[in-house]
């Protein structure tokens, strides 16, 4: 099966249990770092914002309250019906659609910015993924797991999330899931690598990292213009 495939059929099978994963993953954090993440991407007040891999809408939620016009993209099926489902239960107004990050299906700089939360790293060709984002919009905004760079900071934190992995296999059914997400924020190329990656596949004049938590995440944003 394609890495593709098989990441889509995942988030489809922990759809309903993904907001969960998030809280052990940032340590019960997270919801704090997307408030601080959508205060950087929102700074110079954009009009119109696309959320890929927008998964429940948590993001694109805050977003629309910040007064933006937002469409939220996932290419799983199932996270875009519970986004929709909150959506309704919100009265929001947020334009949620399925789509591949690597094929975006909009007009060059449609956008005042794209947003990406904790689903850069799933893209299975992060440079194709990056041109896209970057032709679709004015600038850029990710957050994403990465690495400590203390390292008794990183070991301690990787060994205590492998511990909850036989506990999410029994709650979830996809053990493996859990290990894939796990192993991937681990392996991720984050802070500097992850800029290098940036500049190579995007025009952007500016570029920027930002660690979280001891470098647990990290904020990147890319743009031309103040």
């Amino acid at each position: 099966m394609a890495r593709a495939e098989f990441v889509r059929i995942m988030f489809n099978d922990i759809s309903h249990k993904y907001d969960l994963l998030n809280d052990v993953l940032s340590v019960g954090t997270h919801r704090l770092w997307k408030k601080s993440f959508v205060r950087l991407a929102t700074k110079n007040s954009p009009k119109k914002v696309l959320d890929c891999a927008t998964g429940t809408g948590d993001i694109a939620f805050i977003l629309e309250k910040e007064g933006a016009q937002v469409t939220g993209l996932d290419f799983s099926e199932k996270m875009i019906d519970f986004a929709k489902v909150r959506g309704g239960e919100r009265n929001s107004q947020v334009n949620f659609i399925v789509g591949d990050i690597q094929k975006l299906p909009f007009q060059d700089k449609e956008f005042d910015t794209v947003t990406v939360s904790f689903g850069i790293r799933n893209v299975e060709s992060l440079e194709l993924g990056l041109k896209e984002l970057g032709r679709v919009a004015k600038s850029i905004h990710i957050l994403e797991f990465g690495q400590p760079k203390n390292s008794l900071y990183k070991k301690s934190y990787f060994t205590l999330l492998r511990a909850y992995v036989p506990i999410f296999g029994l709650i979830s059914k996809r053990g493996d899931a859990y290990e894939y997400l796990i192993a991937s924020s681990e392996q991720f190329p984050s802070d500097e690598k992850f800029i290098a990656i940036m500049r190579a596949n995007t025009k952007f004049k500016n570029y920027r990292s930002i660690p979280v938590f001891g470098g647990i995440a990290y904020m990147y944003s890319a743009w031309s213009d103040e």
